[in-house]
């Protein structure tokens, strides 16, 4: 089944993306298809499975380096100054391990757009994949939209520096609607009732110190998000968006360390999307 009308909208979450990455593997599975996907961060990083139908990918990943300590861990953040380790998820991985098929994905039909934030300016960049792009370069604006504030470095992509893209657009529900996408399918890893509430995190102008939009979009952040959710909730009450999130609140956090919570959250993923798809038909 092709969702010709609809785009297909994913925010991120760190670990809790792989209630995303269930969702997927289940449109994969019952052979539901879009032409046009927009993540930001895990949301971006499960969905490049998707898009090259590697079904089960990132939950082979998950089982096999969750609790490595190259994949996350303290000593990461020592090391690298990210507490995932960016270059073994977004190098290491992809071509040695759990191979990544990128001449099915860069082939696809399938628009697919990468949210990062630029660090200069202090907003929200959309990336899409494009023939002329290396595979190298898509892992980088990968690794850039997955690169949370204050646990990873900033990324250097193309003389620009970015960090994470739900900084600014966590939920680029309203690029997909630009791009011409009026009803979207959006996945969210939050349960319902889910507001972001300010958090303790190290002074914005010290971490980033001289880069004065980036900490304004910092500065912003939580009330950025809980408009973006707003303005989602809103869709799907006009009837021009259907909202999957997790049905029940199974308490996992971006950086969850019970791997068998992660794997239920999967499988959540997995269950709700089956549901949700009865409302295609």
């Amino acid at each position: 089944m092709t969702m010709t009308s609809y785009g297909l909208v994913l925010e991120g979450g760190g670990l809790r993306g792989i209630y995303s990455a269930g969702i997927l593997d289940a449109f994969l599975e019952a052979e539901i298809a879009f032409p046009y996907v927009i993540g930001v961060s895990a949301g971006a990083a499960n969905s490049c499975s998707y898009v090259s139908r590697q079904m089960g990918r990132n939950l082979e990943i998950l089982k096999q380096f969750h609790g490595d300590r190259r994949y996350l861990s303290l000593w990461n953040y020592i090391t690298t100054g990210s507490l995932f380790g960016m270059d073994f998820v977004f190098r290491q991985i992809p071509y040695k391990y759990n191979i990544f098929d990128w001449k099915t994905f860069i082939e696809s039909p399938i628009r697919f757009i990468t949210v990062c934030t630029n660090c200069q300016s202090g907003e929200a960049e959309y990336l899409e994949k494009n023939a002329d792009m290396s595979e190298d370069d898509f892992l980088t604006i990968l690794k850039a939209s997955s690169s949370m504030p204050y646990a990873s470095p900033i990324v250097l992509y193309k003389g620009k520096k970015y960090l994470d893209g739900a900084i600014v657009d966590a939920i680029p529900l309203k690029r997909a609607i630009y791009d011409g996408y009026k009803k979207n399918v959006i996945v969210l890893t939050n349960p319902a009732g889910f507001r972001k509430k300010e958090e303790y995190h190290p002074p914005n102008a010290l971490f980033y110190f001289g880069k004065k939009k980036l900490i304004q979009a910092l500065n912003n952040r939580v009330a950025s998000y809980n408009q973006s959710l707003e303005f989602a909730q809103a869709e799907e009450k006009a009837g021009r968006a259907l909202i999957i999130r997790p049905s029940m609140d199974l308490q996992v956090s971006r950086i969850e360390k019970n791997k068998e919570k992660l794997i239920a959250l999967y499988e959540l993923g997995r269950s709700d999307a089956r549901e949700m798809s009865k409302r295609f038909q």
